[in-house]
Order: C-alpha cells, then sequence, then structure tokens
C-alpha cells in the first residue's frame, strides 16, 4: 500500500506527506512533548530546530517635548538599518523575484477557482516555498516537474534563491514581523524509512524543524496545530486542529508565511464610519470604512482603477473593478498582477480619497488541481511518484491545502497563510483617484517586490 504525502499552506503553509507501506500502529514516542491541552495532548518529539538570525530591534523613539534627545533616537536607527541590510546579504536577487512574479501570475487564477462570489485570499509565496521544500525529496520526472513550475532550472540554483528569498524578507524587529516558517513532520512508526541527508537539507538550507509524531492520532493533528497558531501569530490554528493525519501519513512538510505591519500613515479611528457595502450577489450590507485623504500614486485602466497604501514592510494594492465586472476576471490576464507598480508607465500621481471596509477573510483552498495545471502531475500518481529522495517507501502526494487569513484595520495589516502538503505513505497632487471600496475589490500585498498574498473581498 502507498503512503501519503500532504501539504498544508497557513500562510501559514504546511506540507504533509503519506507513505505506501504497510500501515504501522503508532504509541506516543518516548522524550514526546505536550504544547497544548487545548483539544487533545499534543505528542512530538523535536530532532531539529532551525535556528534564526538575531534581528535588529527598531529603537524606541523618544517622548515629544524639549528634552527629546532625537540626535540618539536617529543614530540608533542608522544603526538598525545599516544591520538590516547586512543581514539581508544583498537582498532578494532579479532572477528570484523573476520566478515568483512568474508563478504568482500563473498560480493565483487557477488556485481562486471556483471561489466566484466569495471571500477568497491565496498565497503564491507561500505555496512557492512549501513545493520548493519538496525538491530536495523527489528525483527524476517528478523533481523535473518542480523545477519548471518553479521557474528555477536546478536544485542548487533553487536552494541558493530560498536562502537569499528568507534573508531577503525575514523580519522580526519587535514592530513589524514578515516570517517565513518550515518544519518537517516525521512519521514515528517509519522513522528508520527516511533519507538523513535530506532531512539534513531541509533543516539547514530551508530553515525547518524536524519532529516526529504518532501520525493518525489526535495528538499529531494536535502538535501540527499548535506549531501552525505558534507562527501565525494565532491567526490559523487558534481555534482546534486544522490538520488530520492518518497512520499511513509519511510525511508532513509544513511552511507558514506570518505578516504584520502598521501603515506608514495609519487611519484615523474617528473617521471610521458605518457605510453601505453591495455584495457580490447584490445584497446590501453595513460596514466600517475608514476614510482618509492621502498624496500618492493611482493607475486608472480600462476595467478597473488600482492605488496602493503603504506599509512599514512594503505595500498593498487595492484595485476596484468597473461596476459589472468580476474582481476575478481581472487574474485571468497574466500580466495583471506584474502590471500594479507605482513605476507604471501610466502612474498618476495626486490625491486619492479612500474609504476601505474593515475586514477580515479567510478560506480554505485545495490546491491539488492547481498543481496539476502547474505541471505537477508525476507526484500525484502513485504509479508515477519518485519521492526516493527523502525515503525508501514507495510514496506519492495526496494533499495540498492553503488555509490563509488577512486582516485589514485602521492600524495596518497583519496576514497569516499555512500550505499544507501531504504525501500518502512624485509630482504635487493635481489629480483625485476615488477608491471608493464599497463593492467586491482585489487586494494584492508585497513586500520587497514579492507578491504575497492576493485576495478578493466579495462581501464584508
Amino acid at each position: 500500500m502507498k503512503r501519503t504525502v500532504s501539504i498544508l499552506l497557513a500562510s501559514a503553509l504546511l506540507l504533509s506527506l503519506a507513505s505506501c507501506g504497510p500501515k504501522g500502529e503508532s504509541s506516543d514516542p518516548q522524550g514526546s512533548q505536550s504544547s497544548s491541552q487545548s483539544q487533545a495532548e499534543a505528542v512530538f518529539t523535536t530532532l531539529k530546530e532551525p535556528t534564526y538570525p538575531e534581528f535588529p530591534q527598531f529603537p524606541q523613539q523618544p517622548e515629544d517635548g524639549p528634552d527629546a534627545d532625537w540626535d540618539s533616537y536617529y543614530n540608533a536607527y542608522d544603526e538598525y538599518y545599516s544591520a538590516v541590510m547586512e543581514l539581508r546579504s544583498g537582498g532578494i536577487p532579479e532572477g528570484t523575484r523573476f520566478a515568483l512574479s512568474d508563478f504568482a501570475a500563473k498560480s493565483t487564477p487557477l488556485a481562486l477557482a471556483g471561489q466566484e462570489g466569495k471571500n477568497a485570499a491565496y498565497s503564491p509565496a507561500s505555496l512557492w516555498a512549501a513545493l520548493a521544500m519538496l525538491v530536495p525529496c523527489a528525483q527524476g520526472d517528478s523533481q523535473a516537474q518542480l523545477l519548471s513550475a518553479l521557474g528555477v532550472a536546478g536544485q542548487r540554483e533553487l536552494t541558493d534563491q530560498v536562502g537569499r528569498l528568507w534573508k531577503g524578507l525575514y523580519t522580526n524587529d519587535g514592530v513589524s514581523s514578515l516570517i517565513l516558517s518550515n518544519s518537517v513532520w516525521l512519521n514515528d512508526a517509519q522513522e528508520g524509512d527516511y533519507v538523513q541527508s535530506t532531512l539534513d537539507t531541509l533543516g539547514r538550507d530551508y530553515f525547518a524543524g524536524v519532529y516526529t509524531t504518532p501520525m493518525g492520532t489526535a495528538g499529531a493533528n494536535q502538535a501540527i496545530t499548535d506549531w501552525i497558531s505558534k507562527e501565525t501569530g494565532g491567526l490559523i490554528g487558534g481555534d482546534g486542529p486544522v490538520v488530520e493525519t492518518t497512520p499511513d501519513t509519511l510525511l508532513l512538510l509544513a511552511s507558514s508565511l506570518y505578516y504584520k505591519a502598521a501603515w506608514l500613515e495609519p487611519f484615523d479611528a474617528s473617521q471610521t464610519q458605518a457605510g453601505d457595502f453591495t455584495t457580490a450577489a447584490g445584497n446590501t450590507v453595513s460596514a466600517d470604512f475608514m476614510h482618509a485623504s492621502k498624496a500618492g500614486s493611482f493607475l486608472k485602466r480600462d476595467g478597473y482603477q488600482a492605488a496602493a497604501l503603504e506599509t512599514q514592510l512594503g505595500e498593498m494594492f487595492f484595485v476596484l473593478p468597473e461596476e459589472g465586472t468580476a474582481p476575478e476576471t481581472l487574474l485571468n490576464d497574466p500580466n495583471f498582477l506584474s502590471s500594479l507598480s507605482s513605476g507604471a508607465a501610466d502612474v498618476q500621481y495626486g490625491t486619492v480619497e479612500w474609504s476601505v471596509p474593515k475586514f477580515d477573510l479567510s478560506a480554505d483552498l485545495d490546491l491539488m488541481n492547481t498543481l496539476k495545471s502547474l505541471g505537477i502531475t508525476d507526484l500525484l500518481d502513485g504509479d508515477k511518484a519518485d519521492l526516493s529522495g527523502l525515503t525508501s517507501l514507495d510514496a506519492y502526494l495526496n494533499q495540498a491545502q492553503q488555509m490563509p487569513r488577512v486582516s485589514v484595520n485602521e492600524e495596518g495589516v497583519e496576514a497569516a497563510a499555512v500550505t499544507i502538503l501531504g504525501m500518502g505513505a512624485g509630482a504635487p497632487p493635481d489629480e483625485t483617484c476615488i477608491m471608493d471600496l464599497n463593492r467586491p475589490f482585489l487586494f494584492v500585498l508585497r513586500s520587497q517586490g514579492v507578491t504575497l498574498f492576493v485576495g478578493v473581498v466579495n462581501e464584508v
């Protein structure tokens, strides 16, 4: 019997693998740890914890007044900025940005297919990172299909790109957070059937923690859920188990993406007022709208207009289609996402009148058809899958799931995604743009030029 492998993206991102061998009886491993008692006792053993670099802490601004020492603050900020630039090691290479941009353009309409009329969100960066973790596990055509979908020539190049992407995005300065976290969960009943060198690679090059757990038990499900909850700031997994393993689950690769950042110019909460929002179904509902008038850039194009709000870690584009146009249809243009840029040739500068509903949306996406459409087919076929880089057992990918969540309010943006892969076995303002988001709209959240989240708000 084939074992299975799964991917869970909880933006947080989670990957799960299951093997194809005979079912084994599970029991609590020796030296197991408990991290939660909320649903069941979490049961796991830690083999390796990832080592994150120490991130510089953002200096605290002095209190306003005659004794405020702004000179010291500016000196401390200069030191903070220099330390961040050193950690980033030159930033994210253009080749990596291009690969991620192309992946986002191809995968987003596939991932959001079938979600028309609903609130939905998707993290292309989270899925890309999760699939990257599968590359050292796969061999032959299985690996070649993964590399092609990721837009990378080979495993060595991918390893370099993953490392530079992680360091280019990683932020944990006490004020803002952007953290890509990976973990590998092994079935303790099959502990001797894994390739140690591959586990070492995932731990060293992909910043992954490695754990064993008795798959198919409530304790295993809770342990993985607790990891997701911790890595996503409680946005995902705080209400109970979000993954269900079986005794045939060979491996679960979990990759999470957590983002929290304030607006550069926060909305004034006193200006937030109730207003009407027309849903995709044509119903009128009441929502709390944030209001502001800001100088900035915007795009007015055939079929839609767009403008961005800056955060401490990047920017969030909001796209308002013309009335009668569903937001999802814009994503069918392969150039749409890359064309959303403050540096576009047709950008205009002026005053943006913002009216943005507060929202908190989540989704649960099955990405198996997305993987097939991206050309990743052999890994999903029990007769063709080659995961010999990971295990001596026959195994295939039987689950690819993402659970993103995005929350927007006056202060800023908080977002998370989990992806689970499972295997069994300018110029002075002179123009005005009215961004009254009182009907279905799109948003695109970026940092360092990387598309982290794409979402559709059809109801509030």
